[in-house]
């Protein structure tokens, strides 16, 4: 439990140091209130301001997108700790499209904002890597999406009776 809440603590550091300095100036306002969250560990305000800047995903800047993406990798983490499976999945996947659409805005500035938060993490003492822990998202939830398959095919099949069972 120790080392979970260390992680919590060094995510919310982290994070706090990228929200700070990066979002766009429409946003800022916003992006200060989510730094103000993670650093009171209010997460589920954190949630509720991150959500409502995914609905204007579009419109963010890649240095927004940057921010979101280590916002909801922090989400991730917190629902996992806390055991909440659909909070983990929902914000695993708000994760993936902000690191997406950050890559889609810029490949290049994208690039080297996932190289600077690594690297600056790294200075903290634990390195975090974006572009890892999204690639890792991405796996576990296509595992999770084919494992939902199956059980929802099986069923599917339950529910439907063979042609020859019936009674005549």
């Amino acid at each position: 439990m120790y080392m979970i809440k260390r992680i919590l603590l060094f995510m919310a550091v982290t994070g706090l140091l990228f929200l700070g300095v990066s979002c766009a100036q429409e946003q800022e306002k916003q992006c200060r209130e989510i730094t103000d969250a993670i650093s009171n560990q209010d997460f589920d305000k954190v949630t509720n301001l991150c959500d409502k800047l995914y609905k204007k995903l579009p419109d963010c800047s890649v240095k927004t997108l940057g921010d979101l993406t280590l916002s909801y990798i922090t989400l991730a983490f917190v629902g996992a700790t806390t055991g909440n499976q659909t909070a983990t999945e929902q914000s695993m996947r708000r994760a993936v499209d902000c690191y997406d659409a950050a890559m889609k805005k810029d490949p290049v500035e994208a690039g080297a904002l996932w190289e600077k938060m690594s690297a600056e993490s790294g200075s903290l003492g634990q390195p975090i890597n974006p572009s890892n822990i999204v690639e890792t998202f991405r796996q576990t939830l296509g595992e999770f999406d084919a494992q939902q398959a199956a059980m929802n095919a099986e069923s599917a099949g339950a529910d439907v009776a063979p042609a020859d069972s019936f009674v005549r």
